[in-house]
């Protein structure tokens, strides 16, 4: 049991010196301007879209919504229609 703690312990101290190493040289070669900050947002964009989309927030949120919303008129059910539609062929 202790060959595993060591194991663990030793994957991570490599991991947390690999993760070091790299800021280093991300912070040698962008430095700490504009483009620097683009990279950053684009790396976290995706996170951030499978977070509301794949895990349940905007489900949680627009199927409630939806059926409120379609339940009350025709003319509410069209627009819904036609945002799901927009949204069905857009993605």
């Amino acid at each position: 049991m202790l060959g595993r703690i060591f194991t663990v312990g030793g994957y991570t101290l490599l991991s947390r010196l690999t993760g070091f190493a790299r800021d280093i040289m991300l912070a040698a070669i962008l430095g700490a301007g504009p483009m620097a900050d683009a990279f950053f947002v684009a790396l976290r964009l995706p996170n951030h879209f499978r977070a509301i989309f794949a895990e349940g927030a905007f489900n949680a949120a627009f199927v409630p919504a939806y059926a409120h919303l379609h339940g009350q008129s025709q003319a509410s059910g069209s627009l819904i229609g036609h945002g799901t539609d927009l949204l069905r062929h857009g993605i």
